[in-house]
């Protein structure tokens, strides 16, 4: 497809967007308490990499709610200056989105202020603010926006969708006031419609204003047309430049951040019906990846600006690379989102599984790269992600690199996981990674097993070792170590790597997953056999299913499509006793004496930590000048942590001695 509109200039009001690309505001844990260098470099990435327009993460404007990000002082002013100095010479447009979370989140002295005492989401009960304070609320974002302005941003965006203040008003289901804020649906949009006034009034003419609408997934939540009449009302006052439409709320928080499982452009469905409504530009999200998706919708007429937010935290440079014709070059994302919102979530800085630059771009910045001035010969023994990732880097340097791998493909056990109903994007990135090394010269040597004689043989200069992990079967159960399992030797009892590469195997009419990591990996197993037509009882000794992918937000979708089947169960916090043919034991893990109860399973699939396969290592680490263990040979973890270290790995190779 020809790449036209996609490419050109857009007026949102006074500002000119030089192209339809927008990376919507998203948290990152960069920002906080201020901006950052690490928060500049990321946003200046993006800018060198042709993005249109970034909208800078959710603010708060006053410590009555707290966010990583704040806008509360004229301290935030010299550190947007410095962004707008880094990013306005590549040509990018930058907006701030201004928050106030209301009964979602905490502020920084007592509970937050809210509309009314009625919980949020997370249980928090807000203090219904009195009109004196809304007035003060409205003075804040105003104050907030003149601050964007000083700092020489582009634009203001009041977010008024996902359950936040503004959302919480609007919404007949929170607001349940009796004064000029509540009641009527003019006086529930009242407090939105006065703040844009004041924004407005505070930054002049010459920056944008838009506004964020999205419907919610609770009952008597905000509606699609609720959302259209409000932005009806809104141009009719000629009160905002653009309208920015998203989809849900914390009732269904995986609709707001679609992962795997989510076809592209799924908000639509929801955003269509407020934009047929739009006289200003409009903006719509839902896991786009390529500019080819981007092009098709803007050609279609349903929209005029299209977010990109996690595919440009895969590749900063997608614009850049589309526009010079190297699509296939582009690095993927895989909308797993275990990187990006997991690690907000987990650690509150967030990274990419793809892309181990993300949040360390002026360390890891692909452009840092150099050809080397002595080639070294690199040896990788290991063809899964963490070796497919040290031989890119190497190979991005100029170095000679050969990469040898036992089995007949690429990907390592990664390769096995997008085999799996909803995980099939994770083989997007493999098959990216693979076409890279072919382009880049690496020796690929497929079907080839190697011992340590071989390695020396091969005399390289630095040796890799990313062979992985073997599967432990010895049903090793964290919550009880020093006891054996009985029946874990019997021969229906498998790892999920035999069940998801041996497919001949019979799995029966009935199967247990016992998981003793809380990933992905069990997870997949359960998907694995019900999409077979096997009912799966799924136990756990963790607290609740798979705690990893709940911080990803995809867990309850995961589990909506497994007791959709009707042939699932969830034991957690449950410990299997023992194996038999065609039945386990289990028991609830504080059942103390308790003899357990029989489960049916023709097929047992053991999730366990898994052993790392390093005896190469081992053998040869005396005797290598240079010998580096990476990924699960290191220690079994995860892929965003292998394809780092693969990454690092080979990073440092211009520093050796000559």
């Amino acid at each position: 497809m020809a790449l036209d509109i996609v490419f050109r200039s857009l007026a949102i009001g006074p500002v000119i967007v030089p192209n339809r690309v927008v990376r919507t505001g998203h948290n990152t844990g960069y920002a906080c308490p201020d901006i950052t260098d690490t928060f500049i470099n990321y946003h200046l990435e993006r800018a060198k990499g042709g993005c249109g327009l970034s909208i800078l993460e959710a603010a708060c404007v006053h410590p009555s709610s707290r966010l990583n990000m704040a806008n509360i002082s004229d301290i935030v002013i010299d550190g947007y200056c410095k962004l707008m100095t880094a990013v306005r010479p590549h040509g990018m447009k930058v907006f701030q989105q201004l928050w106030h979370g209301g009964n979602l989140y905490f502020g920084y002295d007592g509970p937050p202020w809210a509309v009314s005492t009625i919980p949020g989401y997370f249980g928090v009960v807000g203090k219904p603010m009195s009109g004196t304070e809304v007035d003060e609320l409205v003075a804040a974002f105003a104050a907030a926006a003149r601050r964007c302005r000083d700092g020489g941003l582009d634009g203001i965006e009041l977010h008024a969708g996902h359950g936040y203040l503004f959302h919480q008003f609007l919404s007949p289901h929170y607001n349940n006031r009796s004064d000029k804020w509540g009641g009527s649906i003019e006086n529930r949009r009242r407090f939105l419609i006065e703040t844009l006034r004041a924004v407005r009034a505070a930054i002049g003419p010459d920056l944008a204003i838009g506004i964020r609408l999205s419907a919610s997934e609770a009952t008597d939540g905000i509606t699609d047309d609720d959302n259209r009449a409000l932005l009806e009302f809104v141009q009719s006052q000629g009160l905002v430049d653009y309208v920015n439409m998203s989809k849900g709320d914390y009732h269904r928080i995986d609709t707001m951040i679609g992962a795997m499982h989510n076809p592209t452009g799924y908000e639509l469905s929801s955003a269509a019906r407020t934009l047929q409504a739009a006289r200003v530009p409009r903006l719509v999200a839902g896991r786009f990846r390529t500019l080819e998706e981007v092009e098709q919708l803007l050609r279609d007429g349903d929209a005029d600006l299209v977010s990109m937010v996690r595919a440009q935290i895969a590749d900063p440079h997608l614009v850049r690379k589309t526009r010079e014709g190297k699509m296939e070059e582009v690095r993927p994302c895989i909308a797993c989102n275990q990187g990006c919102l997991g690690g907000s979530v987990r650690e509150n800085f967030m990274a990419c599984l793809v892309n181990p630059a993300t949040g360390r771009e002026a360390e890891l910045s692909e452009d840092l790269l150099q050809n080397c001035d002595r080639p070294r010969k690199v040896l990788i023994i290991g063809g899964g992600p963490a070796g497919m990732e040290a031989a890119r880097v190497a190979a991005l340097q100029g170095h000679r690199v050969t990469l040898v791998e036992a089995r007949k493909g690429l990907g390592g056990t990664a390769a096995l996981g997008s085999q799996v109903p909803y995980a099939h994007t994770m083989g997007d990135f493999l098959n990216w990674q693979e076409r890279e090394l072919y382009r880049l010269g690496v020796e690929i040597r497929l079907n080839t097993y190697f011992e340590a004689a071989e390695i020396r043989a091969e005399a390289a200069d630095i040796v890799i070792i990313a062979t992985g992990a073997m599967p432990r079967s010895d049903g090793f159960q964290l919550n009880d170590p020093g006891r054996v399992l009985r029946g874990h030797d019997l021969p229906h009892v498998v790892s999920s790597v035999d069940l998801l590469s041996e497919i001949t195997r019979p799995l029966g009419k009935t199967a247990l997953v016992s998981d003793a990591v809380g990933h992905f990996e069990a997870v997949a197993a359960a998907e694995h056999l019900l999409a077979q037509g096997v009912a799966v009882t799924f136990l756990t000794h963790l607290p609740q299913f798979a705690p990893y992918v709940a911080t990803t937000f995809r867990d309850q979708p995961t589990l909506e499509r497994f007791y959709a089947t009707g042939a699932f169960t969830l034991l957690s916090r449950h410990q299997l006793i023992a194996i038999e043919p065609g039945q386990c034991i289990v028991r609830p893990s504080e059942s103390g004496g308790n003899q357990g109860y029989a489960v049916l399973a023709d097929t047992v699939v053991l999730v366990q930590p898994n052993e790392p396969l390093r005896y190469l290592y081992d053998e040869l680490r005396d005797e290598s000048a240079d010998i580096r263990l990476i990924g699960d040979a290191l220690s079994p973890r995860d892929i965003q942590i292998a394809v780092r270290e693969g990454h690092l790995a080979t990073r440092d190779l211009h520093l050796m001695p000559n």
